[in-house]
């Protein structure tokens, strides 16, 4: 339980190497927050005898021996390694978030997101080289999430890895099936390279969770509804949210799908093209045959600020795809734990304490946490964090042989620095 709170306290300091995860119980006033108190060791005294001549808690040296003793115990089983951390998630940590969030709204989202290495270096254990929508090539994974929606924000229920050749639909396909974390009366928004009408069938027929996808337009689906949208002009009506787009609900479109065993209904959507001076479409199909068309774009475009989400937790906010090492276990043990913290700002963002932090990226919040200066006060094995007004009012009242011990150190802390400046 140490090492899980130092891994996590160093994904919310953005300290993501395995071996500065130590470092992370060197933050008295994070570990203040989390109610843990610490004690120094002497050197030789932490949890690794190797790397502990400085005075912390753990080395994180001792992490890395525990993750490779994981993945030769998944390779022995016949596993990939770390395929026992997804494991961890999806049957214990995905599960507890969910309880903790009181089930959340009832509104799934499945989608699948590149995380990219070095193209150059090969090393990256189970990396796999694709090339993207332009021809360019990649090395990297593939990870798919089964995302829950909150009353603001989003919990990540469920995690799928593999890597970039791996087809989405099969990578994420364990997320629907029979014994899915979606429950009776669910929805869930899919992308148009989710789409797969057995698998609607099985969700709306036997699961009984409604599924909204955009549709391709080479399907026999979106050219059906467009055709009835076209025969029925007098029914075009103002989108919610954009004001150059049209929309209009049509019924039955999924005419000769034979995969798809249930009856779907449909949203189009249409927009002038000045230069091409014709229309361009959009379908967004249902099995939720009461949706308006307005119920239905609004359905899934909370989709879309997912899509945003996915983009901020590759970036500097959050460093996804920030690794340090080329092991495989080592990659999917910091994307689990940098998703454990991201799961944890979700939920405290649902508190009234946290509501004020809504809108607010984590490097912004770690900003306005560090104007607050503090100051930790050790006193054998314990310490308190302090404001700094407090220690500096203590200071200024000091009298007697304190205030002349005070101002020794204070001297000798001066030569010191001019020693380094010099």
């Amino acid at each position: 339980m140490v090492l899980l709170t130092a891994s996590v306290a160093g994904a919310f300091q953005g300290e993501y190497a395995l071996s500065q995860a130590g470092c992370a119980l060197h933050s008295p006033a994070l570990l203040a927050e989390l109610g843990l108190n610490v004690a120094w060791l002497q050197p030789g005294e932490g949890l690794s005898r190797r790397g502990t001549q400085a005075a912390a808690v753990f080395h994180g040296d001792v992490l890395r021996k525990l993750l490779l003793q994981i993945a030769a115990a998944d390779r022995a089983a016949g596993h990939r390694p770390g395929e026992s951390l997804l494991a961890w998630w999806n049957k214990t940590v995905g599960p507890a978030f969910l309880r903790l969030a009181g089930g959340g709204t009832g509104a799934w989202i499945r989608d699948v997101t590149k995380l990219r290495v070095n193209l150059d270096n090969d090393r990256y254990e189970g990396s796999e080289v694709a090339r993207d929508e332009d021809g360019v090539a990649q090395r990297g994974y593939q990870l798919g999430l089964l995302s829950t929606l909150l009353d603001s924000g989003r919990l990540l229920a469920q995690v799928a890895w593999d890597g970039l050749r791996a087809g989405e639909l099969p990578l994420t396909a364990p997320f629907v099936q029979p014994g899915t974390l979606m429950e009776e009366g669910d929805s869930l928004r899919e992308d148009r390279g989710l789409i797969d009408g057995a698998e609607m069938t099985v969700l709306k027929r036997d699961l009984k969770v409604d599924v909204i996808v955009p549709l391709k337009s080479n399907m026999a689906a979106y050219r059906m509804a467009l055709v009835l949208a076209e025969g029925h002009p007098h029914r075009w009506q103002r989108h919610p949210t954009r004001r150059k787009q049209e929309i209009q609900k049509v019924t039955d479109i999924a005419g000769d799908w034979e995969t798809c065993e249930v009856e779907l209904n449909a949203c189009v959507v249409r927009q002038w093209h000045e230069k091409k001076q014709c229309y361009e479409y959009w379908v967004f199909a249902t099995t939720n045959l009461e949706r308006s068309a307005t119920g239905i774009i609004r359905d899934y475009e909370a989709r879309s600020e997912c899509e945003e989400d996915h983009r901020q937790t590759k970036g500097p906010d959050w460093e996804l795809e920030e690794y340090l090492s080329t092991k495989l276990v080592e990659i999917l043990y910091h994307v689990l734990i940098v998703l454990f913290a991201y799961n944890l700002c979700q939920v405290y963002s649902q508190t009234e304490a946290g509501q004020r932090y809504l809108g607010q990226t984590k490097r912004a919040r770690r900003r306005a946490t560090r104007r607050e200066l503090q100051v930790v006060v050790v006193a054998g094995a314990a310490y308190a964090v302090l404001d700094w007004l407090t220690v500096l009012g203590v200071l200024l009242s000091l009298e007697g042989d304190a205030k002349e011990r005070l101002q020794a150190l204070v001297q000798r802390l001066q030569a010191g620095l001019g020693a380094v400046s010099a």
